[in-house]
């Protein structure tokens, strides 16, 4: 079974070889980023950013942080087009379908409001918490990578109120974190390990 794989940034950062490889291997079927994993992926596949992370967050309310940054995300947001060279616009071209969840994305619903761009992101990311839930309607095979706040809380609100199908859940990172250990890998296996080691050595 092909596997759905919820990414921080630290996973682009430290093992975006294999992750690609995984996806050109036909591993991969839907990737879920966070703030931090999407903003690498873009900034790694382009020169228009810089190194820094800044919440996608921050990027919403104050284009002056990094308005190269806030034009990428918002195109992406708006018409789904990544940088060519990223991991995002790989998942495309092989119509693997590719979520984001903040940290507000947690609880989509207080991201309406007055303010336009918040409106605007939350319909984006309300429709891809709707397809996430509908996808575990039937077996998968979810794997939570480096994502110890916002993926473990997305992945619960996910599988609330369905009626479950046979599924395994996984977590993998080098730090032992309490969120993915009793919300996500209670469902299967704690991977202390780097990412890199999971794809060459477990997947």
């Amino acid at each position: 079974m092909k596997k759905i794989f919820a990414i921080g940034g630290a996973v682009i950062k430290t093992a975006k070889s294999e992750l690609k490889e995984a996806i050109m291997n036909d591993k991969v079927e839907m990737l879920i980023h966070n703030g931090g994993s999407i903003f690498h992926d873009f900034q790694q596949a382009t020169e228009d950013m810089d190194s820094h992370s800044h919440p996608i967050d921050a990027l919403v309310e104050d284009y002056s942080i990094n308005k190269p940054a806030s034009i990428l995300i918002w195109r992406w947001l708006y018409y789904d087009s990544a940088p060519s060279n990223s991991i995002t616009a790989l998942c495309q071209s092989k119509d693997i379908p590719v979520f984001m969840f903040t940290g507000l994305a947690c609880d989509f619903w207080q991201m309406f409001g007055s303010h336009t761009a918040w409106q605007q992101m939350a319909g984006r990311l309300y429709n891809d918490f709707s397809r996430l839930t509908q996808r575990f309607h039937t077996p998968f095979h979810y794997v939570c990578m480096g994502s110890a706040v916002i993926h473990p809380e997305v992945f619960l609100k996910a599988i609330a109120g369905i009626k479950l199908p046979e599924f395994t859940a996984d977590v993998v990172d080098f730090l032992d974190m309490y969120r993915p250990r009793t919300r996500v890998a209670k469902y299967g296996t704690y991977y202390k390990m780097t990412h890199k080691e999971y794809f060459t050595k477990v997947l």
